[in-house]
């Protein structure tokens, strides 16, 4: 036992003793840092080393709290569309779960014979094969199941009229549910489209209505064309109000799209009152929120709070069993099997292109190696050498510092493994050695610093105004998340039309060479040893709930909101959390190109917890942008070399290895 102690005293002293030296050679002064002149001319001095472990700590307290699970469990489903079809055509049929802020509204379809023959896809699209009878059926993941018979006819039969069902007087702040009758009865339609003809109200695809107001509501269904209306009255809202507070990062949302939200929900719930709170730098400065106690009622979970410590933080939302089949990458937020937090959405990674500037400078195709990337720069930089607007081939923003975390995302991705995160990482006495995924990310990032094919200045760099420049053509690309690709087309539709603004209100001058259709998205040049090239899905910020909020309900009510009807996730250009909705074109075009996507595996028995472990006994926090700039400084100054400076990172990971064993 004494042994254990004193080689653990060992090595915390030796971690501490490299620690110091790492900063020593990366830090010549305390001033603040200047990053002016050239590359390779030291003319200030960088940041420090790896920086602090910034992983969120338990609260005072020896034992875990008492959990209330508040996972809300579909109680009702029905399905909607024609009960008679004609051969050889599609029919859609929808899903209508209850209630509305069920964790589990994603369903499974299948169809079985009564004497007729159809294939149904996990769309609810039917396909009538033969004549004869079928039935449609469709399962809630908690086992729930509603069923449709259908009739399969060898002739079509067109809808003469059609009758809206449904009440007729509703209260504000419910949702009630209208179907259809159609004459003939055994009329074969395929179409049915919900409309507001008038008044404040949503209806969705299922007839599912919601008002958005007092007042008179009139609504209309076309089925194949044949259109009726029905007027509905909606009772005001005479109940108490509740505040729920939510955390988001979005910054340059808070005055435009978050403002939206807040009237839509408001609408919608007259029962609450929703104030968003923006956090510039949001990872640490929700952290630092987390540890104070005031971090609202809803938040998105930083990625600093380890598996172990979720339930001293946040309320549970359900089982893990139950959520995994409704939910992608829920089994990162889960602690003994129950879930914390949920989605916002995914995002693939890798470079954000301007495909105006690969072309013009003569670049046909994507690269697919870090050294065909660095040619490609080179090229592009040489093109452009007598352009004065042209700001870089390859845009850091170092300045603003989290873009350099972008680069964290491809590791994954170069590994072409899904377990390698979390499952052989943790582990890895390599992880930062030559050919490691780590080395062959970041010696791309301290390539191009190095060869000088990035902004003159990194001092001065702006996230907003890079988007504006880059969508100009006087940048050439950047590392970013698939959820980039959607602000850089909404800013450059923005920027051509004249009507963008910079977040404080400074309008952007107009300028036609803004084009998003420049906008282009590419894999992390990496080719595999196997000749393929891999790029992992993963999740953005995931959301949850204050473990003590007063305000539970609408907390509840507000996140599944915000996760299922918001429209977040396609505003952003994610992937949609629940896993029964379909990738966007940005992830479909690099399967277009042969790359092979992959969902990395989340970590698993005794790995659970333990990359967190390392990340915090080593000082190297892989989410965090200090160990990235100090790598940034050291090559804009030409302090030390690439090696040097991974060797280093590598003896610092194998002794947080060594603490955490």
């Amino acid at each position: 036992m004494k042994l254990l102690v004193f080689k653990k005293t060992l090595i915390a002293f030796s971690l501490l003793w490299l620690s110091l030296i790492f900063a020593a050679c990366s830090s010549i002064t305390s001033e603040p840092t200047s990053l002016t002149g050239t590359p390779g001319q030291t003319t200030a001095s960088p940041t420090t080393g790896t920086g602090a472990t910034n992983n969120t700590t338990v609260p005072p307290s020896t034992t875990l709290p008492n959990v209330t699970v508040s996972e809300i469990q579909a109680t009702e489903i029905t399905v909607s569309g024609s009960m008679y079809v004609s051969t050889g055509t599609t029919n859609y049929y929808t899903a209508t779960v209850i209630p509305d802020n069920a964790v589990n509204l994603s369903v499974e379809w299948s169809v079985t014979s009564r004497g007729g023959q159809a294939d149904i896809d996990q769309s609810g699209a039917l396909h009538a094969i033969s004549p004869g009878g079928v039935t449609v059926k469709a399962t809630s993941t908690n086992g729930l199941f509603a069923e449709k018979n259908v009739a399969i006819l060898s002739v079509s039969i067109p809808v003469q009229s059609v009758e809206i069902l449904g009440e007729e007087l509703i209260n504000h702040g419910e949702r009630s549910n209208y179907s259809i009758a159609v004459t003939p009865v055994n009329a074969t339609y395929r179409q049915v489209e919900w409309e507001i003809e008038s008044g404040e109200a949503k209806i969705d695809g299922n007839g599912r209505l919601a008002p958005k107001g007092s007042g008179s509501v009139v609504i209309s269904v076309s089925v194949d064309g044949v259109i009726t209306t029905k007027m509905i009255n909606v009772a005001a809202y005479t109940g108490s109000v509740s505040d729920v507070k939510v955390l988001l990062n979005r910054v340059d949302l808070r005055n435009t799209v978050l403002k939206d939200y807040e009237r839509e929900f408001e609408a919608l719930f007259p029962m609450y009152n929703v104030t968003f709170e923006t956090l510039l730098d949001y990872e640490n400065n929700s952290r630092i929120r987390l540890m104070g106690g005031d971090y609202g009622d809803v938040l998105l979970i930083p990625s600093s709070v380890s598996a172990q410590n979720l339930p001293y933080y946040f309320a549970p939302i359900g089982s893990l069993e139950s959520l995994s089949q409704s939910w992608r990458y829920v089994s990162q937020k889960a602690y003994n099997g129950l879930v914390y937090g949920l989605p916002t959405y995914g995002n693939v990674n890798g470079i954000i292109y301007n495909k105006k500037v690969f072309a013009n400078a003569g670049i046909e195709n994507v690269p697919t190696t870090p050294e065909a990337f660095l040619a490609a720069m080179q090229i592009i930089k040489s093109h452009y050498s007598t352009n004065s607007d042209f700001i870089a081939p390859f845009y850091t923003n170092k300045k603003d510092s989290w873009p350099l975390d972008q680069w964290q995302g491809n590791v994954s991705s170069v590994s072409g493994d899904p377990n390698y995160y979390y499952n052989i990482l943790p582990e890895d006495r390599n992880a930062f050695s030559v050919g490691s995924p780590h080395y062959i990310v970041y010696k791309l990032l301290y390539d191009l610093v190095r060869q000088g094919l990035i902004e003159n200045d990194p001092s001065t760099t702006n996230w907003e105004r890079s988007k504006v420049e880059f969508v100009k053509g006087n940048i050439g690309s950047m590392v970013a998340g698939s959820w980039a690709v959607s602000q850089f087309v909404d800013v450059a539709i923005k920027v051509r039309d004249g009507t963008h603004q910079y977040d404080n209100g400074t309008p952007v001058e107009q300028s036609d060479l803004a084009n998003p259709a420049d906008v282009g998205y590419m894999p992390f040049p990496y080719t595999n040893t196997d000749g393929k090239i891999y790029s992992a899905h993963s999740p953005d910020f995931f959301i949850g709930i204050k473990r003590n909020t007063t305000h539970m309900q609408g907390s509840i009510d507000f996140m599944m909101w915000f996760l299922q009807e918001s429209g977040y996730y396609q505003f952003t250009g994610g992937i949609p959390p629940r896993s029964d909705m379909p990738f966007p074109a940005v992830i479909q075009a690099f399967e277009d190109l042969g790359t092979i996507l992959f969902e990395e595996v989340s970590a698993t028995g005794p790995m659970l917890g333990k990359l967190e472990l390392v990340e915090s006994n080593s000082g190297i926090v892989l989410w965090n942008p200090d160990w990235k700039s100090s790598l940034f400084e050291n090559a804009y100054y030409d302090l030390r070399t690439y090696n040097q400076i991974t060797s280093e990172l590598n003896d610092l990971w194998n002794l947080g290895i060594d603490l955490t064993e």
